[in-house]
């Protein structure tokens, strides 16, 4: 069970209850104009700059009404780190001393989103001073801001992976203009935010910015990222194009800013706020885009008069799908079972959410499938639907989902196997947005990375196992762990440990840790097929099917739990199928 590349330290226990996988992501973006600037009826006026409290109450109250589970703010007071927090009391007779970025829209906003929620800020800068634009406190009418200009991010759940980035590498603007990124636990995408400058102030620095978050995402750009902010150009700006042209923007047709100076028959209005996630290769990922206007202020910019908004921009609100849900084929996210039966057909037993599965079953294939290692954990073919991935003699083979778990023509990704490989298609390993497969033969094991050019394919193979991996029986787990990585669940066949199930959870690298035990007593007499159902019973925790030896050959489902440092591990069992499943299936995956 030798394993290679491993990062020394990265499996740690989970010490919280698991963190249920999202079936869809709510993001708000929002320009909140936050620093102190200019005064009502002067021109670049956006409202309410000297209320950081009542702007942070504001998008406290977004949040809440739309149910979000992502916020992304530009234009945003805040810091970095865990300096000069805000001096609110977090629980009952707590206490946090005031310090300069006390006032600030992000410790003014963290306690008002409440328990559960990170919050993370990258600072930037005006052409001038950072600091003078959200602590001014010297001028009348000005009011007073802690913190420093820049962009925010916070989701409601664990936050990993948190990096800030210079979207202009050069001296040409004068100014700071990162990007925050960050993930989600329990989300596959990497979320984004960050300001664009307008192509006409500093010639190509848009299009540049565009390029350098592109270089910064490398291959999850076109997959795997969900990015906001205010771009400063619409859909049809020839500057945008590198965004518009690769990523499927949740769009409305509706203005996003506007201003209507004192001496203006009528305002002027654009679409500068955006939403954009890697797409499929048909269709889309969004469910629903809104643009709040009420949040926005529609009025004229005429001193004495009070403003109809909190902001010159608009929130975006978008929510979109996560797709697929490990081990489901069939569209409805309850993970599904796959079997070969006794005459090497494929069998498709539809899950009911609770570990049981549906009969009859149906037929998905009508022979051939003997002796094949078959798998389904990811989207091949970017259609939003999991396909099954099997190595059938000595190719791996995709075959595309039609959208109910029946199964069209096969693609070969890879030749020359042995024919005794055992597959696993764990998913997403390398968080690029393209499903991997882990693959074992002549005693090691492989990670063959996906691609999705102009069809599913696989790279080369990498070795991440050295020896040890001819006696295990491998399966994809899922995210055991909610850590937003795929992991691997193997059973040892002979030996002093025989029986074992392992966990390997995945990490950062695309390999895997050193194992844990996930189980024991699983020999091949006592159970001799055994595979990963993900969350089959929707309690976000990994589980497992097992076929019995004795003479019944019922089929258990084993409802994963979790034992006292956090780790994942097997539950009890229940009996889902009463008999037959030892003479009739030879293999499920």
């Amino acid at each position: 069970m030798a394993l290679t590349a491993v990062l020394p330290g990265s499996a740690q226990a989970v010490d919280r209850d698991p963190e249920p996988v999202k079936r869809q992501l709510t993001v708000l973006t929002w320009n909140i104009c936050g620093e102190t600037l200019v005064l009502r009826g002067s021109t670049g006026y956006c409202p309410h700059r000297d209320d950081a409290a009542g702007k942070a109450r504001k998008i406290a109250e977004l949040v809440q009404k739309y149910q979000a589970d992502v916020v992304m703010l530009q234009e945003v007071c805040g810091y970095e780190g865990d300096v000069n927090a805000t001096p609110v009391p977090r629980e009952p007779h707590s206490t946090v001393s005031p310090g300069p970025n006390s006032k600030s829209h992000m410790a003014l906003l963290e306690p008002l989103l409440g328990a559960g929620w990170t919050v993370r800020h990258a600072a930037g800068n005006r052409p001038t001073d950072k600091e003078s634009f959200c602590r001014n406190s010297t001028s009348p009418g000005y009011g007073e801001i802690g913190g420093s200009i820049g962009v925010l991010i916070a989701v409601k759940g664990g936050m990993h992976d948190v990096r800030r980035f210079e979207t202009v590498t050069g001296g040409t603007t004068g100014r700071s203009l990162p990007a925050i990124c960050a993930r989600l636990v329990g989300w596959p995408d990497q979320l984004c935010t960050t300001h664009l400058i307008a192509g006409t102030e500093y010639g190509d620095v848009q299009q540049a910015q565009v390029a350098e978050i592109k270089n910064q995402l490398g291959a999850s750009w076109r997959q795997g990222v969900v990015i906001g902010g205010d771009l400063n150009g619409n859909l049809a700006d020839p500057d945008l194009a590198g965004v518009t042209r690769e990523l499927d923007a949740c769009e409305t047709g509706k203005p996003t800013a506007q201003a209507w100076p004192a001496t203006a028959a009528a305002p002027s209005t654009w679409s500068f706020d955006h939403v954009f996630a890697g797409g499929l290769s048909s269709g889309t990922r969004w469910s629903s885009c809104v643009v709040d206007h009420e949040a926005m202020d529609r009025s004229q910019n005429v001193a004495g008069t009070e403003p109809s908004g909190w902001s010159d921009h608009a929130p975006v609100i978008a929510t979109l799908r996560q797709a697929p849900i490990p081990g489901d084929m069939t569209g409805d996210d309850r993970p599904d079972l796959v079997a070969v039966d006794s005459e090497g057909r494929l069998r498709l037993y539809p899950g009911r959410g609770t570990g049981e599965l549906t009969t009859p079953h149906t037929l998905i294939g009508s022979g051939g499938w003997t002796g094949a290692s078959v798998s389904h954990r990811g989207d091949w073919t970017g259609d939003g639907t999991e396909d099954l991935l099997a190595r059938v003699n000595g190719e791996l083979r995709v075959y595309p989902n039609q959208g109910d778990g029946t199964l069209g023509s096969p693609i070969r990704v890879a030749s020359g196997l042995p024919v005794n490989a055992r597959v696993a298609g764990v998913g997403d390993v390398n968080l690029d947005g393209v499903p991997d497969a882990v693959v074992s033969y002549e005693d090691k094991l492989y990670r063959y990375d996906g691609r999705r050019d102009t069809g599913p394919g696989l790279r080369a193979p990498v070795e991440i196992g050295s020896q040890g991996w001819a006696d295990m029986d491998l399966s994809g787990a899922g995210d055991a762990d909610r850590d937003g990585r795929p992991d691997l669940l193997a059973r040892q066949r002979s030996g002093s440990s025989a029986g074992n199930v392992w966990l390997y959870r995945g990490l950062a690298d695309g390999s895997f840790a050193d194992p844990t035990r996930y189980g024991f007593g699983y020999t091949t007499g006592s159970r001799p097929l055994i595979a990963g159902a993900a969350d089959a019973d929707g309690d976000s925790i990994a589980d497992m099917w097992a076929v019995t030896g004795d003479g019944t050959g019922r089929l258990l489902f084993y409802r994963g739990g979790t034992n006292g440092s956090g780790t994942p591990v097997d539950g009890a069992s229940v009996e889902v199928g009463l008999s037959g499943w030892k003479s009739e299936i030879v293999s499920i995956g």
